[in-house]
């Protein structure tokens, strides 16, 4: 008798976050603002009643966008989300720690993501930096249309308009391990938003505790940053451009280990979350700090500001 209310409570999901999908795709700027989201039910319905429940549920979407959108966006819509939320709810039923969850499903999104746009949806004659350049200009061109939608903001659309200009030649050679931090991101935001969730409407508290103020980048990663600088800086051709995209992304996990340890003196002195959330508003708003942050963490590489290292356990919470 258990599993007929189980599985009503699923469909009941599924066809709530079916209307879901369909109105965010029907208002652009919603879907800009929350479509990010989207994996978040994906992955709560997928943990919480099961794979077998999970992968219809992910199918369903699938052949409802098919239908909706066609093809091509139905599987660049799986790839991106769908594939995210699927690696991330069995990482999450395996109860691996909360980097390893974020890290596996934004690798294994964004190389799909990557592979498909550069080897089924690129186009033959382009070369793979000319096909990236023709992507960064539709993304311009749809955050400009969103813009466009969202009333008299003229001066906004202005300012947009001049820096997809001058800004998508230099942005090409990046372009991969811009889909890498975006995806990066993507699994960040929806692991954290899916713990919330799980942990106001679900029974067992299936997540890893470890706090990200305790969280580190493993140590060899610094060779990864030291030979990636070395190579951009020295080479001129696809291998600079290779160094390059691997330096953006290792600047950014040392940008979080930053984080994290700012993270970790706020709460050593008990520092109220309004003073949180101003100082990471002033962090992200400020070139200089963002450095200062990416500097903080390839410097607790060597000396163990946290004593993590040392101790050889991260905090717990």
């Amino acid at each position: 008798m258990t599993g007929a209310p189980k599985a009503e409570k699923a469909l009941l999901l599924i066809a709530v976050f079916l209307v879901f999908l369909f109105v965010v795709m029907l208002v652009p700027g919603l879907s800009v603002m929350i479509g990010v989201l989207i994996p978040v039910p994906l992955t709560f319905v997928y943990v919480r009643f099961g794979r077998r429940v999970g992968l219809v549920f992910l199918t369903m979407v699938f052949v409802v966008l098919f239908i909706l959108v066609g093809p091509k966006q139905a599987i660049l819509f799986f790839t991106e989300y769908g594939v995210l939320a699927g690696v991330m709810a069995e990482t999450i039923r395996f109860r691996l720690s909360f980097d390893r969850c974020i890290l596996f499903s934004a690798l294994v999104s964004a190389m799909l993501s990557i592979a498909l746009l550069l080897f089924v949806f690129s186009d033959r004659e382009s070369t793979p930096l000319e096909f990236f350049k023709k992507q960064i200009d539709g993304h311009f061109a749809q955050s400009i249309e969103t813009l466009k939608t969202m009333g008299d903001k003229s001066e906004e659309l202005k300012v947009l308009q001049d820096f997809s200009g001058k800004a998508s030649d230099s942005l090409v050679q990046a372009y991969p391990s811009f889909i890498a931090l975006g995806t990066f991101i993507t699994a960040l935001i929806n692991f954290y938003s899916t713990r919330f969730l799980w942990r106001r409407v679900g029974s067992e508290d299936i997540f890893c505790h470890a706090r990200f103020s305790g969280w580190t980048v493993p140590d060899q990663v610094i060779w990864v940053l030291i030979g990636s600088s070395t190579v951009f800086l020295l080479t001129n051709n696809i291998l600079g451009t290779i160094g390059l995209n691997f330096l953006l992304i290792t600047l950014v996990a040392y940008f979080f280990q930053g984080l994290a340890i700012t993270i970790f003196f706020l709460e050593s002195r008990s520092v109220p979350v309004f003073f949180w959330v101003l100082i990471f508003f002033v962090i992200l708003n400020q070139p200089l700090l963002v450095g200062a942050s990416i500097g903080l963490g390839v410097f607790d590489s060597w000396m163990d500001l946290r004593k993590v290292r040392v101790l050889g356990v991260k905090t717990e919470k």
